[in-house]
């Protein structure tokens, strides 16, 4: 048996090279943990709940994902589905405290969506909610002040 200090910093340095080939191995479990983390947080929770979401997606153009979903579990598979055929990973996964409707969610992610921009200006091509680099704990950051500040406002 190998052990891997640190399977998500190896996964990410795989997933630049990886091409049109087969996903590694590697990848692919640091991918289903951090799918498992998720579920085992929903399942406590709940599975509908209106959330953010900020996704850490490994692969030759890294990039975070941040959302809103009101099925986050669901939404989670759809993105990796979509990641897994363009060749791209999931890393880490985190998702907000629920929230209490569909439009102090979309409120929270557009502030989220805001604050991102300010770190990193320059966002994937036509998609407001992509973020190139793979800083995930400045998105993390951003979504649960974003969260607090609609949640609780002053």
């Amino acid at each position: 048996m190998v052990l891997i200090k640190n399977p998500r910093k190896v996964a990410r340095r795989l997933m630049r090279n990886v091409g049109d080939g087969p996903l590694p191995l590697l990848a692919l479990r640091v991918q289903e943990r951090a799918r498992e983390e998720v579920r085992e947080l929903l399942s406590a929770d709940g599975f509908r709940e209106h959330r953010l979401y900020v996704l850490e997606v490994a692969g030759s153009h890294p990039y975070i994902r941040i959302g809103y979903s009101s099925e986050p579990w669901a939404r989670l598979t759809r993105h990796i589905g979509e990641m897994n055929r363009w060749y791209h990973t999931l890393i880490r996964a985190y998702v907000s405290e629920p929230l209490n409707d569909k439009h102090s969610s979309k409120q929270a992610e557009d502030q989220a969506h805001s604050f991102m921009r300010k770190f990193y200006p320059v966002a994937a091509p036509r998609s407001r909610e992509t973020f190139m680099g793979t800083d995930f704990n400045a998105g993390k950051t951003c979504v649960d002040v974003a969260v607090s500040l609609t949640k609780y406002p002053a």
